[in-house]
């Protein structure tokens, strides 16, 4: 038998099990580590039962990816602070997210690879609307821009959201360690770079 037939136990909950050691197989090697055959040794299982539980790698990372959200939890308590200008909370929003994400290196390429599961299932999408808080968003949005269309702010959100990771995302695919990829490709620090592209972007509204 492969290994894990005979240490598997009835009572176990062997999906979450094997998301379990994804999740932190990618929190201590990264995702390029997360390969089908590490996940199964360290769930003690087998490739056969992740595929039944899974269907296909792509489906197991994006579980892993949304459940790495779920403990995104204090990233988001900004939107939920009434103390501060609704532009504030925005921006101390985004702060947090993207040093969130700086400690996963790769979850910032991976939560746009999987954007054609998210997009390509209605119930891909509610879940994905639910735990990245998407409606909290919006209501920032809409104190800042006085906007109410949900077509547009989805597009304003979109539009900031790809501004503010798109530089995450390309220091995570530079070659080398930290401090090779920074003489490389220097950024200003996060808080900067949101100051400067929410001056600009919201400069219409008189904030």
């Amino acid at each position: 038998m492969d290994k894990g037939e005979n240490t598997i136990q009835p009572d176990r909950d062997t999906k979450q099990v094997i998301l379990n050691a994804t999740v932190e197989l990618i929190h201590q090697e990264g995702f390029k580590c997360a390969t089908l055959r590490k996940i199964a040794a360290k769930a003690d299982t087998n490739l056969a039962l992740i595929n039944y539980y899974y269907g296909s790698k792509d489906q197991l990372i994006s579980d892993a990816v949304r459940m790495l959200i779920s403990t995104f939890d204090d990233v988001f308590e900004p939107l939920d602070n009434k103390e501060l200008a609704p532009i504030d909370r925005m921006k101390h929003f985004f702060v947090n997210y993207v040093n969130r994400l700086q400690q996963y290196p790769g979850l910032a390429r991976q939560m746009v690879d999987q954007g054609r599961l998210i997009m390509g299932s209605k119930d891909e999408y509610a879940r994905y609307w639910k735990v990245m808080k998407v409606q909290k968003m919006h209501s920032t949005l809409q104190e800042i821009t006085n906007e109410h269309d949900e077509v547009k702010l989805t597009m304003i959100l979109l539009q900031l959201h790809g501004a503010v990771v798109l530089p995450a995302i390309m220091m995570s695919c530079l070659p080398g360690e930290q401090e090779q990829s920074e003489a490389i490709c220097s950024f200003m620090p996060i808080e900067e770079q949101i100051d400067h592209l929410f001056e600009h972007f919201f400069h219409q509204y008189n904030i």
